[in-house]
């Protein structure tokens, strides 16, 4: 995809619109008009293709960081600094860039990514050796911590009396698909991209009849399972019965698709419109914070609110790294400066939520292909895996988690090979970490606890 992507770009051109469809609309604009010299367009349009091509970071990364360094050009302007490169770059104007964030009317996360943006560009050209880059550092490391990012998740968190308020205001919503949406955000935390991107067949069950969710994220390349309320079960449902015939017209399988009176067709909810809608929402309803204004809501606000929660329940950071997907710990670890600790970890109960049968046959493989190839090609040595024939045969993204997917089969003829797969793991932990590339020992007893539950339920049949 990204290498059709490529192709589609001029570089002599200084306005990019990329065929790329996601939850911000069916194009990606890249502007290089704001940039004051022919050098600084032809380095951030290499770098810029450079990463399309390698797909690190994400095109929607890419993208915030190609509108967000306009502050900084804005701020070049404005102080009368006359950069010809990258390379008269100094540490004291970096410190002077910090200042004027500081003084700008931006949120925090706001400023978070624009100094990451700058600072994203400077160290891709100096670790490749581009030509016009500093040769001494030019950042310090107290970046963030200057432009006071720790106070980002106080500010990020909903207080119980605004969220009794959209509570009490939800049945009320006469707009079913902005209140479901609202409804999956408050009880899952899943990012508005990934809740706008949730497609017919999201929702499964594990072995006890427990709903569970498959969320796709764009925005680090991966997908997850995880465990939701039967509210949000009902939400998708009302969603997928609403968008039936607007999935039809459209031949998508969006469950956010829906009727666009100004453009008179189907189309998908875009973020651009959702935040509209949100924001009427709050007006509406006059949803007001202890000051009597209108509260501020966003939609990534119920992703902070539910992680505090979670950890305040006692899940560990790990626990929640997995369940919202965060690529590293340390977007997990701000939801600790809020903590208040109870035992309850109810994450743990989950187990093994993929499917234990007597055989492999038509019922257990659900709608997919069946033919004798196609189950060799999903044969695993513990059992089948549906996605495969379900899913095209793309690659799981989730390594040695097969055995707590939903798509995972396994029958009492691969009883001995679980066995076998706990004895191993057992007899020498940190030899099974190095060996299957486990980093934690909370991914290891989720195996672990899995591997003794599928154990006792093949026994038992």
């Amino acid at each position: 995809m990204n290498a059709a992507i490529v192709k589609s770009i001029n570089p002599k051109t200084e306005k990019w619109v990329l065929p790329y469809e996601s939850s911000l609309g069916d194009t990606m604009t890249f502007d290089f008009t704001y940039l004051p010299n022919r050098w600084f367009k032809k380095t951030l349009k290499e770098i810029t293709i450079e990463s399309i091509t390698l797909g690190k970071p994400s095109i929607v990364t890419l993208n915030r960081y190609n509108y967000s360094l306009k502050h900084f050009f804005n701020f070049y302007d404005e102080m009368g600094l006359n950069l010809k490169t990258f390379e008269e770059l100094t540490h004291q104007h970096t410190q002077m860039f910090v200042f004027y964030l500081q003084n700008q009317k931006l949120s925090n996360a706001t400023r978070n990514v624009i100094m990451a943006a700058l600072k994203w560009f400077v160290e891709y050209g100096q670790f490749f050796e581009y030509d016009g880059f500093p040769t001494k550092q030019v950042f310090d490391g107290e970046e963030y911590k200057a432009l006071k990012t720790e106070d980002v998740l106080k500010t990020r968190y909903i207080p119980d009396t605004v969220m009794r308020q959209i509570e009490k205001a939800l049945p009320k919503e006469k707009n079913t698909l902005l209140r479901c949406l609202i409804e999956i955000g408050i009880d899952t935390g899943v990012r508005l991209s990934e809740a706008l991107d949730l497609e017919e067949g999201c929702i499964v069950e594990d072995f006890t009849g427990k709903p569970v969710l498959y969320v796709n994220s764009n925005k680090n390349n991966s997908e997850r399972y995880i465990p939701v309320s039967i509210r949000v079960k009902r939400a998708v449902e009302a969603l997928d019965a609403l968008s039936i015939k607007a999935r039809v017209s459209s031949g998508t399988k969006l469950l956010t698709t829906h009727w666009m009176p100004i453009s008179k067709r189907f189309d998908r909810l875009n973020q651009y419109q959702f935040r509209k809608w949100l924001s009427t929402f709050v007006k509406k309803h006059d949803i007001k914070d202890t000051d009597g204004e209108l509260y501020p809501l966003t939609f990534h606000a119920f992703r902070h609110t539910l992680g505090t929660d979670m950890l305040n329940k006692g899940m560990t950071i790990f626990e929640i790294q997995d369940y919202f997907g965060h690529d590293s710990l340390h977007s997990t670890a701000g939801y600790a400066k809020v903590q208040n600790p109870k035992i309850q970890r109810e994450y743990k109960k989950l187990g093994f939520v993929g499917v234990i049968t007597k055989e492999i046959n038509k019922e257990s493989l659900g709608n997919g292909r069946y033919d004798t190839k196609t189950l060799k090609a999903s044969a695993l040595p513990d059992g089948v895996c549906r996605k495969p024939i379900n899913n095209e045969g793309k690659v799981c993204a989730k390594f040695n988690l097969c055995i707590i997917c939903p798509k995972f089969i396994t029958t009492p003829q691969h009883l001995s090979i679980h066995k076998q797969h706990l004895e191993r793991l057992r007899a020498d932990k940190e030899a099974y970490m190095a060996s299957e590339f486990i980093g934690t020992v909370n991914h290891l007893e989720t195996i672990e606890y899995a591997l003794e539950t599928i154990i006792e339920r093949l026994e038992a049949l």
